[in-house]
């Protein structure tokens, strides 16, 4: 029983960390800020994610997916500004 809460609570706080980096990686996307917070965050919560999808529980697939989609947005190039 405790196996379980001990899962869902590691999930749930992954997946909060990686949608604060989803967050974090549109704010610097629309910004002429420093992305490489961002990248770098995204890149844990992928890690993260994996890590517990392998050991712990399978719902650490969602903070990876997460992150994953960080990583998109943080990479993606920023578009030229029209005249």
């Amino acid at each position: 029983m405790q196996d379980e809460y001990l899962g869902l609570f590691t999930v749930m706080s992954f997946t909060g960390l990686s949608i604060g980096s989803v967050l974090l990686s549109v704010l610097t996307r629309y910004s002429k800020g420093n992305r490489a917070f961002a990248i770098l965050l995204a890149v844990s919560s992928i890690a993260f994610g994996l890590y517990v999808w392998v050991n712990i529980t399978e719902g650490g697939i969602l903070s990876a997916l997460f992150g994953a989609s960080s990583l998109a947005i943080a990479v993606w190039p920023r578009s030229k500004p029209r005249d």
